[in-house]
């Protein structure tokens, strides 16, 4: 009995083996299909892009939407930039392997929009003032319809050697002091003042300027007048070739001196019934230009970005006007300048110890070995530390406003998954745009990228209140125009004549009619 109970037993629990294992390899089976079934359940996005140095935040963007979004998994893909937005037209035309979403930047969205290949973003989607400014707002709207998502930006701000700047406030103040030091009865008495008896000036009719609470802050030119007195006041060290200077050859780096009063489509830059090149403010705004010729000399011909920025790194000058690159730049500058200059100061120390050997043994002259150790003390670099500021107003009466051009995500007219490109647009260009920064070194568009940086926030300031490239097709040659114009008004040539030569170009373009303007007669301002 034993062993039969026991025989029974085994069997009963082979047969419970034998079932659990085919439970479990149905189940495995199960999940399996279920895997399967869900994968090509999930909906795809293809993204495309033409800038390599967007390979790593897609990417990472596209598994952390992924993982928030199950349903959707992000393909983001690198194309040519070369004739983009033709390649992604002829693909989705053809309906083969074309994007739901791509990278554009704004001057082209009505060219895009006309074509079928922008579609009106959701409408309750994050394009709106808690998220963006509205200019960046602005730059994708097309006829009252937004057609994008900003996702960077790029727009010039003042830069300023900001050692310069330090020393330049001791030498007010130190200047200051003495001035009012030296200062006569006659002086005090001519400016309203009253001495006392034992020749001291009386406090209470007679208010002195507080040199001393002076700061850095009240250096910082707010007009280009302002740095046209800078210029007059500054006493310029050893190796400054001027004070302000700029790529003149570059309509980027020039705009912002018309950019207040030059319309061109509005605010949107897509209302071809709104174009107002030649004006009055216009034409005193590009008379300053002109005149700042006078005042820093500067060769159009000769002039380059890249050269401009060398030269202002090198301390050649105190001001220039870049873009958002600058931050990095100047940074790199300043950490190989002190390495630099930590390594020089080593060195000279030697080279003193040895040239004062020489001295005291008489193998050196007191005059040579002056002039010598004066010429190793200019050996050593020197590390200069660099400030950001909004771009000055031309004067108390005329503003001036800068040129920026926003790049944003589209999603293809052509699309099957609309809704869930938007989806991604939107995750990428808000939630996701705090690591845009750190690993493209571009600046999100979105306030969402919460910056704390102090010159990451004056550039999204300075954005704020830039006006967007326009995206009229008809006029977009404008930009070559406008160029050429700006090179010939900085050479001398007539600003009226050229401001209405360029107004009636432009809009016969957009018209199709022969425009002819009527001249401003205005007094040249010198």
């Amino acid at each position: 009995m034993k062993f039969r109970f026991k025989l029974v037993a085994v069997l009963i629990i082979a047969l419970l083996v034998i079932g659990i294992y085919n439970l479990g390899t149905r189940n495995n089976e199960e999940a399996e299909e279920e895997e399967k079934q869900s994968y090509y359940q999930t909906e795809t996005v293809y993204l495309w892009y033409s800038d390599e140095t967007f390979t790593d935040y897609f990417t990472s963007a596209a598994v952390a939407f992924h993982e928030k979004n199950p349903d959707v998994r992000v393909i983001p893909q690198l194309v040519a930039p070369d004739e983009y937005i033709e390649y992604i037209n002829s693909a989705s035309v053809s309906g083969e392997n074309f994007p739901d979403l791509y990278v554009l930047t704004n001057d082209a969205l009505e060219k895009a929009y006309l074509a079928g290949l922008a579609s009106e973003t959701d409408k309750t989607g994050t394009v709106n003032k808690a998220h963006f400014s509205q200019s960046s707002i602005d730059s994708v709207t097309y006829h009252d319809k937004i057609i994008g998502y900003p996702l960077y930006f790029e727009t010039s701000v003042l830069v300023y050697n900001k050692t310069y700047l330090k020393d330049w406030l001791e030498t007010v103040k130190e200047n200051g002091r003495e001035e009012e030091e030296a200062l006569t009865k006659e002086e005090i008495e001519a400016e309203g003042g009253v001495i006392d008896d034992n020749g001291t000036p009386g406090e209470a009719e007679y208010e002195r300027f507080d040199y001393e609470s002076l700061t850095l802050e009240d250096l910082i030119p707010h007009t280009i007048e302002d740095i046209k007195k800078f210029a007059d006041d500054y006493d310029a060290p050893d190796g400054v070739d001027g004070v302000f200077k700029w790529d003149v050859s570059d309509v980027f780096y020039n705009y912002f001196f018309a950019g207040n009063y030059m319309i061109v489509g509005g605010e949107a830059g897509d209302d071809e019934g709104n174009i107002d090149i030649y004006n009055e403010n216009t034409i005193r705004c590009m008379n300053v230009y002109q005149n700042l010729n006078q005042f820093f000399s500067i060769d159009a011909d000769t002039s380059s970005y890249e050269s401009m920025l060398e030269n202002f790194f090198d301390g050649k000058f105190v001001f220039t006007i870049a873009t958002s690159d600058v931050i990095a730049k100047a940074d790199a500058e300043y950490k190989a300048a002190l390495a630099q200059h930590e390594q020089d100061v080593a060195n000279l120390d030697k080279k003193l110890e040895e040239l004062q050997k020489r001295y005291d043994s008489k193998d050196l002259k007191e005059e040579d070995y002056k002039a010598k150790v004066e010429e190793a003390q200019k050996s050593v670099t020197p590390v200069y530390e660099f400030g950001f500021a909004r771009i000055p107003e031309l004067s108390e009466e005329l503003q001036s406003r800068s040129l920026s051009v926003t790049n944003a995500l589209v999603v293809n007219g052509y699309s099957e998954h609309k809704k869930a490109a938007n989806r991604v647009a939107s995750f990428i260009t808000t939630d996701y745009s705090d690591h845009l920064y750190a690993k493209t070194g571009m600046l999100a568009a979105s306030y969402d990228a919460g910056y704390e940086d102090e010159t990451f926030k004056l550039f999204q300031e300075e954005y704020a209140n830039s006006i967007p490239l326009p995206k009229l097709a008809e006029a977009s040659n404008f930009w070559v125009q406008l160029e050429i114009t700006f090179t010939k008004i900085w050479t001398g040539e007539n600003t009226d004549e050229l401001l209405r030569s360029l107004s009636e170009q432009i809009k016969t373009q957009i018209t199709g009619e022969e425009v002819k303007e009527t001249p401003i007669k205005i007094k040249v301002e010198k």
